[in-house]
């Protein structure tokens, strides 16, 4: 077999398992998301995306939804086992997940303000395998009717499926994967805050 063909076939491979595993994601976050969203860029080495959504709750509610009740609002399509979710409220913290024996650690928190702004570092999902590590600000803003959450997400590193490195094209289909499933979950704390 020619290099190329095994190369096209790695590819091909990859982007099966990224289909297979994001189908769901899309789907859902094509249907429910009414947030704002903007890819700020998306190349070979990385991304910036943002996406905002508002709700009607007061910002120490949101926040503390936020924090305490993440378990609660996070999508359990977007965990490893649908374990049990829990964010640490300190630098150093950790937002986690747990099932039985096994856990894992989605992003480290980096920087804590209460109730403004909440700053995680590292790669979530399957861009941890990746080797891609980021920045994810969420931004607490208070609004006249509420309150406005600005959700940022700046990552570096090669993206690479399989060790092989994605051609621009891919680098951009799957920075629009991240940016959907991003804009659902943060809608989805949005609308627990409107609920409770």
């Amino acid at each position: 077999m020619k290099t190329s063909q095994v190369e096209q076939n790695r590819k091909l491979s990859f982007k099966s398992k990224v289909s297979a595993a994001f189908i769901g994601l899309i789907a859902t976050a094509f249907f429910h998301s009414s947030a704002l969203a903007d890819v700020n860029y998306a190349n070979t080495n990385g991304f910036s995306i943002t996406n905002s959504s508002t709700s009607s709750a007061p910002v120490e509610a949101v926040y503390s939804h936020f924090v305490q009740h993440v378990d609660m609002w996070w999508p359990k399509d977007h965990t490893w086992w649908k374990g049990t979710l829990s964010i640490d409220e300190l630098a150093g913290g950790c937002f986690c997940e747990t099932h039985n024996a096994k856990s894992a650690a989605h992003m480290q928190i980096a920087y804590i303000e209460p109730n403004k702004k909440v700053v995680m570092t590292g790669g979530l999902g399957p861009l941890q395998e990746m080797g891609i590590y980021g920045a994810l600000t969420w931004l607490f803003t208070e609004t006249d009717s509420g309150t406005k959450v600005t959700l940022t997400y700046h990552a570096s590193g090669a993206i690479q499926f399989n060790g092989v490195l994605s051609s621009s094209e891919d680098a951009t289909n799957l920075v629009k994967v991240v940016d959907k499933v991003q804009a659902q979950q943060l809608k989805a704390l949005t609308a627990f805050s409107n609920e409770n």
